[in-house]
């Protein structure tokens, strides 16, 4: 009996231990089913820690695909440049567009948003794009030429046609012919294209360069042309060589590809390097507008001395009644001797020098820095005028403090009524001897009153200073000749 309640006790006594340890060690243990508060102590910040943030995303310059100019719907609006710039992936984003002016330049940066390139970010390989428009203002001058720069790789020149824009289109012009020529360390783009529809009914516009790929410049050039096809236009059809400077770091040793309107060319070439030389003017000619507001066009004939002589490019700048042009040839480098065949050639130009002249006033031409030709804006008249040449009275030659001056007396054959003092143009194309015509406009008709006053007028001609001192020069106006010996 007493052997059986220790053995009872001892049990007792057991469980009691093993319910205290047992409770003991539920101190530290965690219910099944209790959430776990907080994090687990790995991912625990430091006192006073924020959690780390995001890099912000960056600004960087967008792919350009296109830009055109929009002229102004009404005469004293708002030239717009409308650009399409691309997203390269699903992660870029439009930014927006920076626009400063700088006299006759617009300079534009355009950009996207990408995440940082810190950040490890799969994009989707979609390529998209944005339209934007940028306002250049109203404050072009009618018939300034303009450029607008955009993102450093693409250019665009148009030209504020104003009123005279009105009612066109832009189309990409008809290319005759693409040159690159190498010229002063750097790379000149010459273009030859026309106006498909003549003077009366076309207009130069301007041309975009885009430098995006390597190795490959595309040129687009156009012009406007009215949008009527019962419209009555001239035929002339005139050319437009239009120079284009290649601002590009071009590797040594490597051929790049320019097109222009889908007609390409290579360079450099293989040839001798060349030099840029004036070319000798052979004749030049200002025509008047067939209409009244319409475009004076300067037609230039210059001279290619040698098989060896290429034609390289025209430029003309503007100085107040003053129009400056240089018209160049390219030679073979002299350090490089070279044996050229003795065949005389010749190029023809047409320039464009504009609409927007003053009626009544005198313009003069200087082509690589000879005067070559003048000429007076006609305004509206009564009856249709032609011009003709003037019949002169007398010439001579004077030597003045800037060389010589030839001083030609005219006359207005049907009087102050009916023809009016038109210019004149110079031909010095032979060594010794200077052939000038003098010309006037007088109604064309044979049946209109004219007053019998037939004015004279007297034109100073600046012959310059570039002569040979003892050598003798013969000079003609209009067919009377006169002679004079430079000392």
């Amino acid at each position: 009996m007493n052997k059986r309640i220790s053995t009872i006790i001892f049990l007792v006594t057991m469980v009691a231990l093993l319910a205290a340890v047992a409770c003991g060690s539920s101190s530290t243990a965690v219910p099944t089913g209790t959430p776990i508060k907080g994090p687990p102590p790995t991912e625990t910040p430091g006192s006073g820690d924020s959690p780390p943030e995001e890099p912000a995303p960056v600004a960087v310059p967008a792919p350009i695909e296109s830009s055109t100019v929009v002229l102004p719907a009404t005469p004293g609006g708002d030239y717009i440049l409308k650009i399409i710039s691309g997203l390269p992936n699903g992660c870029a984003e439009f930014n927006g567009y920076e626009v400063k002016q700088d006299e006759d330049r617009f300079i534009v940066e355009v950009t996207n948003l990408v995440p940082h390139p810190s950040l490890m970010v799969e994009c989707i390989e979609i390529y998209g794009s944005h339209e934007a428009e940028v306002v250049l203002g109203s404050g072009l001058v009618d018939g300034g030429t303009y450029t607008a720069e955009i993102n450093g790789e693409w250019t665009q020149l148009f030209i504020a046609h104003g009123e005279s824009g009105q009612g066109m289109v832009e189309k990409e012009s008809p290319i005759e012919e693409i040159m690159v020529a190498e010229v002063n360390g750097g790379y000149i783009l010459n273009v030859t294209s026309r106006l498909p529809k003549g003077s009366s009914c076309s207009l130069f516009n301007g041309y975009t360069v885009n430098r995006r790929f390597a190795g490959r410049t595309e040129v687009s050039l156009t012009h406007l042309e009215v949008t009527g096809d019962n419209v009555p236009c001239t035929a002339d059809l005139p050319v437009v060589v239009t120079g284009i400077a290649l601002d590009a770091d071009f590797a040594e040793g490597t051929t790049y590809t320019v097109s222009v309107n889908g007609t390409e060319t290579t360079f450099p070439s293989q040839e001798l390097a060349s030099v840029e030389i004036p070319a000798p003017i052979e004749d030049a000619t200002v025509l008047p507008p067939e209409s009244v507001g319409g475009d004076y066009i300067l037609k230039i004939t210059s001279g290619l001395p040698s098989g060896c002589a290429q034609f390289n490019g025209l430029q003309i700048e503007r100085d107040g009644n003053g129009f400056i042009v240089g018209v160049t040839n390219l030679m073979p480098d002299p350090k490089e001797p070279i044996a050229c065949t003795a065949i005389y050639g010749y190029h023809d130009s047409e320039i464009i020098l504009g609409s927007g002249l003053d009626t009544g006033e005198s313009y003069t031409v200087t082509i690589n820095g000879d005067l070559a030709a003048s000429f007076t804006v006609q305004g509206e008249t009564a009856n249709p005028m032609v011009e003709k040449e003037s019949p002169i009275e007398s010439v001579e030659v004077a030597e003045a403090d800037t060389g010589y001056t030839l001083t030609v007396v005219s006359r207005l054959p049907k009087g102050s009524s009916c023809s009016s003092f038109n210019g004149y143009h110079i031909n010095r194309r032979f060594f010794d001897r200077i052939e000038v015509t003098v010309t006037h406009f007088e109604v064309s008709e044979d049946n209109v009153p004219c007053t019998r006053d037939l004015p004279v007028v007297v034109t100073e001609i600046q012959l310059g200073d570039n002569f040979e001192s003892g050598r003798s020069y013969s000079v003609s106006v209009n067919g009377e000749e006169t002679a004079f010996t430079a000392r």
